[in-house]
């Protein structure tokens, strides 16, 4: 067990810029440096730095932040109070995914294209309990996002095999598994890069992301019968001038604020956003100092602070130069707004299974 250093930085407000995207004007988008009725007063990161950070988690029983460092098949646990951080290999092939489950020890977390239960304090292979397989017939899909729903679900995304920066497109789908035997249900087909699952606060929508898509979309949610509807599109980030970076910028992980607003990481575009879904428009912009930002949760007693993972995933030692805190942890503080407490899994029986 180790103790996970996180820097304070002050006054951070002239270099990470808050912006607010501005609607169309005579057939342009334009975008403006705007002082926000809210903004961040300090910045936060780790000094351990991660190869691709991914999927951050909130247990607010457990008062833990946990995560995934997914090529070094690692799952990690940070208990707030305390910072005292512990870390488990897996071994097994990428790990995506790190969810807790209701009423249990143990976790939830996605390998390869499989899910397992997870008992941390044992040994290597009997820590894992193999519970389904997804894309079957296609062993180079990866389980890629995966959160629960109000009744304890589990919806679980995967994308298609990658080389370097390049998924090959349409090879995935999203899937619905509920206790008690986890069958794996289709609930779109096909997907390139699954990312992105939220719910509404009345549990009404589900707003999902497939990256390669560069939108955020909507579903109605029938939350009794676990089924999903009439898909939209609520935001299409390529038509935003101030997100025109090289790569193109892509939506990856999603999480939602108290107001309703969702918050976006932007992969390769080096920020996080906050999109009204009603408004269906951008209305902030938070820049961070490496371009690779893969995910987001909220934190904390008050959920008032913002976790961001990142990535260094296929960098090189120039692009490493520029951007030294790649592949680290920031938090972000006093936002003027908060998160809602998400859902675990829901598996009666998952202490015994």
């Amino acid at each position: 067990m180790t103790t996970l250093q996180v820097v304070l930085i002050v006054g951070f407000l002239k270099i990470f810029n808050i912006e607010k995207a501005e609607s169309r004007t005579s057939n342009k988008l334009v975008s403006e440096k705007h002082k926000l009725h809210y903004h961040y007063e300090t910045f936060n990161y780790t000094t351990l730095a991660f190869t691709h950070a991914e999927s951050p988690t909130w247990d607010p029983d457990l008062n833990t932040l946990y995560w995934v460092d997914v090529l070094n098949q690692n799952v990690h646990a940070l208990e707030y109070t305390t910072k005292q951080h512990r870390l488990k290999h897996i071994g097994k092939g990428e790990v995506n995914i790190v969810l807790p489950i209701a009423n249990s020890m143990r976790l939830l977390i996605g390998v390869q294209s499989s899910v397992y239960l997870l008992d941390w304090d044992e040994p290597r292979p009997s820590s894992l309990r193999f519970m389904a397989a997804l894309d079957l017939g296609s062993p180079d899909n990866i389980l890629n996002e995966g959160k629960a729903d109000v009744k304890g679900r589990f919806w679980a995304g995967t994308k298609g095999p990658q080389h370097g920066d390049t998924v090959l497109p349409d090879q995935a789908a999203l899937y619905s598994l509920e206790q008690p035997h986890f069958e794996p249900k289709v609930q779109l087909k096909p997907v390139s890069i699954s990312n992105g699952i939220v719910w509404s606060l009345n549990n009404s929508i589900l707003y999902y992301i497939d990256s390669a898509t560069r939108t955020i979309d909507a579903f109605d949610f029938d939350a009794r019968k676990g089924r999903i509807s009439k898909r939209r599109t609520i935001l299409d980030i390529s038509k935003y001038n101030f997100m025109k970076t090289t790569p193109e910028p892509i939506p990856d992980g999603m999480t939602i604020d108290r107001d309703g607003c969702l918050w976006v990481a932007l992969m390769f575009g080096g920020a996080v956003i906050r999109v009204d879904p009603n408004q269906r428009k951008v209305v902030a912009k938070i820049s961070l100092p490496v371009s690779r930002v893969t995910s987001v949760v909220w934190v904390g007693d008050a959920l008032e602070e913002l976790v961001v993972t990142t990535s260094r995933r296929n960098m090189d030692a120039k692009e490493l130069e520029r951007e030294p805190y790649s592949g680290n942890l920031f938090i972000l503080n006093k936002l003027g707004t908060g998160g809602v407490p998400s859902y675990k899994l829901i598996f009666n029986d998952s202490d015994i299974y």
